[in-house]
């Protein structure tokens, strides 16, 4: 369709001013609908309503219209095309005519007798298939000061392209890279507080259809503007923290028009695999890598980027690393797992009041089964209360279960609670709690596990913690029971331990440290923490140094002692 709307078709029925099409239309009331009469004349009238194919005039037709009459639509922003016919020749089949035309601009005879200019009437709504490009694109700049500082603008403009609806621009100095300007509708942009450079610029134009031209270029021209490129940024560096690494810097005077701060990094100092971490706006001047395993290192450099797409230099990379202090670590770690649902539980005190425990459970409706015996002063029982509830918001599960024995004021205990709980926000828990407790002279002690599962506000966390002074791995060797790990009063045992890598912030040995193949005065290294004596052996040559009780030997490769110094005697 060549207009690109249903403007035309034939008449399907006549009832006086309402004329009903053989097609919904894109008539709009105030439009004109034109019709071919039966005398052949073509008369229009203005469109009162629009009801589906039913279009309702505002004054009935000088003759009445007759069915398969042509139709069409005069719209306010798409006109009929005209045509005068110049012959008629009928088919040699006898019933299709080849009709001649040339086409007619009524506005014609006004321009020719008067000099009236001539209007492009609108014959079609789609857009050309191939868009044009702009034309007569140029750069230029203009200055300003701004308290006290002289301001160069780079403005860009270009002249409108035909059937172009918008337009994308890009700009670039000193062959860098082209940076986007916002796509606009208008025939220029402005890029303030530009650098000394030469500039190019490209513009290239749209259409309704999302067709774009080709690249318009401007001449390369060269203006002034503030020497040289942003400063980098002042002062980076690195503070290790718990679990990640902080990073901070600073801003030289006047970068008031810094975009962002573009900051990389790598597991080395060479450029090598460099991977962005983050642009930081402006004047943000701080930034935390989060997510760290204890003592992860990393090499960072940073560089600014102004509002206008300039980039400093990069700084020199620095190195940093996360904590390694597992006073700060341990403190932090136990600190937010006690926040946390399954560390609230594992700080519940155990309630010895059975009693309180059923009244709340009735009041909660929860199902309640007890086995208990008393004599005097000794009582045994076995509370089992299982709790569910539903509401709009929330969906609630729990299970717990306590077996307990009281003697007098003293008593103790084992208990297991099990909750589920998920509400409408998407949060939700599970936890499992398994207690054991005494109640001895007034005062309470425990020991406890706790499983628990959560996810609040869209992050997930899993923990397992234990509560305990005493905390005792045990291994059944030939039918014996021997202790391999051991945690007691906040100092960690182990009988024999193999580690792939190891990160101490400080080392207390009571007695040696020697390498796997250590062989005396031949191969591998030997340190001895009580006397202070150590020994190096060359693997590659079998020779060796030894130090020990403030001498000095060197051995060759037979082991023979060929410089000492110090009390030489204790060689051989």
């Amino acid at each position: 369709m060549f207009s690109g709307r249903v403007l035309g078709g034939r008449i399907s029925a006549v009832d006086g001013r309402n004329i009903t099409l053989d097609r919904v239309s894109s008539a709009k009331v105030g439009e004109r609908l034109i019709l071919n009469l039966p005398s052949g004349k073509a008369e229009g009238r203005t469109i009162q309503a629009v009801n589906g194919q039913v279009v309702t005039v505002t004054t009935e037709y000088s003759e009445l219209p007759a069915t398969e009459n042509v139709w069409a639509i005069d719209a306010t922003d798409l006109a009929v095309q005209q045509f005068r016919v110049t012959g008629i020749k009928e088919g040699e089949d006898g019933v299709s005519f080849e009709i001649t035309a040339v086409e007619h601009n009524p506005d014609k005879y006004d321009h020719i007798d008067t000099g009236t200019r001539i209007d492009e009437r609108p014959i079609s709504v789609i857009p050309p298939g191939v868009q044009p490009p702009p034309k007569n694109v140029g750069i230029s700049s203009y200055s300003v000061v701004n308290q006290g500082i002289a301001v160069t603008t780079l403005r860009v403009t270009w002249d409108a392209a035909e059937s172009a609806i918008a337009y994308e621009a890009e700009w670039r100095r000193d062959n860098g890279n082209w940076i986007s300007a916002p796509r606009t509708s208008t025939q220029g942009f402005e890029v303030p507080n530009i650098y000394a450079g030469r500039y190019q610029a490209r513009v290239r134009a749209i259409n309704a259809s999302e067709i774009s031209s080709l690249w318009a270029n401007a001449p390369e021209t060269h203006l002034k503007g503030k020497e040289g490129n942003p400063p980098a940024p002042l002062g980076f560096r690195t503070t290790p923290i718990i679990f990640g690494i902080q990073l901070d810097w600073g801003f030289a005077p006047q970068t008031d028009d810094t975009l962002k701060t573009e900051i990389q990094y790598s597991k080395t100092n060479d450029g090598e695999g460099l991977m962005l971490l983050a642009d930081i706006p402006y004047p943000q001047r701080t930034h935390t890598m989060q997510g760290l395993a204890a003592g992860v290192a990393f090499y960072f450099r940073a560089r600014l980027v102004d509002k206008s797409g300039n980039q400093s230099p990069w700084t020199a990379f620095i190195r940093g690393e996360s904590s390694l202090d597992t006073n700060w670590i341990t403190d932090a770690a136990g600190k937010e797992f006690l926040s946390n649902k399954a560390g609230q539980r594992l700080q519940e005190q155990m309630d010895f009041n059975s009693e309180a425990i059923m009244e709340n459970a009735a009041l909660t409706g929860a199902v309640v089964q007890r086995q208990l015996k008393v004599n005097g002063d000794f009582k045994a029982e076995i509370l089992h209360v299982q709790t569910t509830q539903v509401s709009d918001r929330e969906a609630f599960a729990e299970d717990m279960k306590k077996i307990q024995a009281d003697v007098g004021e003293n008593a103790a205990a084992v208990q297991t609670k099990a909750t589920a709980v998920f509400d409408i926000d998407g949060n939700g828990y599970a936890i499992n709690y398994v207690g054991a407790g005494v109640k001895y002279n007034n005062q309470f002690y425990k020991a406890g596990m706790v499983i628990g599962a959560e996810v609040k506000n869209g992050e997930v966390k899993t923990q397992i913690g234990f509560s305990a002074n005493n905390f005792v791995v045990m291994n059944p060797d030939n039918g014996k029971l021997e202790s391999v790990f051991m945690i007691k009063d906040g100092q960690v045992f182990i009988r024999e331990v193999l580690m792939d890598k190891a990160m101490m912030r400080e080392a207390i040995l009571s007695d040696a440290i020697k390498s796997k193949n250590y062989v005396q005065y031949k191969a591998g290294f030997l340190i001895n923490a009580v006397t202070g004596a150590f020994e190096f052996n060359d693997m590659r040559v079998q020779a060796g140094l030894r130090w020990a009780n403030g001498a000095l030997a060197c051995y060759d490769p037979n082991g023979k002692v060929r410089a000492a110094m110090g009390y030489i005697g204790q060689f051989r």
